[in-house]
């Protein structure tokens, strides 16, 4: 007659408790092989935004993904961000810089067909870059403050078919600045 192992009873256990679970369904190879690099790069990243402001960015922003700024030797901050042929997206749509300060960001409309613009924030006054059709262009921004940070295209209906961005600049928000009231209930 066989003998009980109780070592062997929790690993099965486990394994029948996954099997229901939703998370579980996600480990499937053919759910996993789906999984697009700029999507998983903005999941990872949602937990780091405020609660409020998380439902907004993982509506708005899933199919564009998510990028770093990086540093450049002078100080710059800098990201490329593109516009697909044929798509009203930012690639990525999300841009995340790990500091206040300059934000050199470069753009790229591949679309042959649509004339685009970036209205960008900046310390001061907005600032515009106009992308013609098949053309790059660069703008450098100043953001110093910690915060969320839009961007669009003020092209006729650009922004509602797609074609609105988020700056995030981490850093911890000045003692002075930051509101002195309970957090709010979600409903």
């Amino acid at each position: 007659m066989p003998r009980f192992r109780p070592r062997l009873l929790l690993p099965l256990l486990a394994a029948v408790a996954l099997s229901s679970c939703e998370y579980a369904k996600l480990l499937r190879p053919s759910v996993l092989k789906q999984l697009n690099p700029r999507v998983v790069r903005l999941v990872n990243e949602l937990p780091r935004v405020d609660d409020p402001n998380e439902e907004v960015v993982a509506r708005l922003f899933a199919h564009g993904g998510l990028g770093h700024a990086k540093a450049g030797a002078d100080g710059v901050l800098r990201a490329t961000v593109r516009i697909p042929k044929g798509e009203y997206m930012w690639y990525p749509a999300i841009i995340v810089m790990p500091r206040g300060g300059e934000l050199e960001l470069d753009f790229y409309n591949e679309d042959p067909f649509s004339y685009h613009a970036a209205f960008l924030p900046n310390v001061g006054n907005r600032h515009a870059l106009f992308l013609p059709v098949g053309t790059r262009g660069r703008a450098r921004v100043r953001l110093d403050q910690p915060g969320l940070y839009w961007f669009g295209c003020p092209v006729a209906n650009h922004v509602q078919r797609g074609m609105l961005g988020l700056i995030m600049v981490s850093g911890e928000v000045p003692a002075e600045a930051k509101l002195d009231r309970p957090r709010q209930p979600r409903h």
